[in-house]
């Protein structure tokens, strides 16, 4: 269900720093909130250089399930603008980012209503991870 969108103008992440990104967007969002890795969405929106409407050149504009306290959500959000900055050499003052937020019941992953954070059960787990 959590989905990063990185606002980059045109051409100036190539694949392989996107993949690179990806892989650190995915840990440190599974490493925070013990998400499954296949629930992790992350997209690069690309925008002529001078036409974002964001506060800074690169921007995350990202969202996640609600109920998170905000030092999670602070800290999660500081690590991923990190993983941008250390897989691109991108300055930490050129992007910027926020965290949205939705009901957990308003998404779904494999077919099933998500939990609230914290709610979910062993059992749970175990369906979304089963191959």
């Amino acid at each position: 269900m959590p989905i990063y969108r990185f606002k980059v103008p045109t051409d100036s992440v190539p694949f392989e720093q996107r993949e690179k990104i990806a892989v650190a967007v995915t840990d440190t969002h599974c490493g925070q909130t013990l998400a499954p890795r296949h629930f992790v969405h992350v997209f690069f929106d690309e925008q002529p250089e001078g036409e974002s409407d964001y506060p800074t050149r690169y921007y995350l504009d990202a969202i996640n399930r609600a109920g998170r306290p905000q030092e999670v959500k602070d800290k999660l959000l500081e690590d991923l603008l990190g993983c941008f900055t250390a897989h691109t050499g991108v300055s930490r003052s050129e992007i910027s980012g926020r965290i949205g937020e939705t009901p957990a019941s308003w998404a779904m992953e494999g077919g099933q209503v998500l939990p609230e954070p914290g709610q979910e059960t062993a059992e749970w787990y175990a369906e979304v991870t089963a191959d």
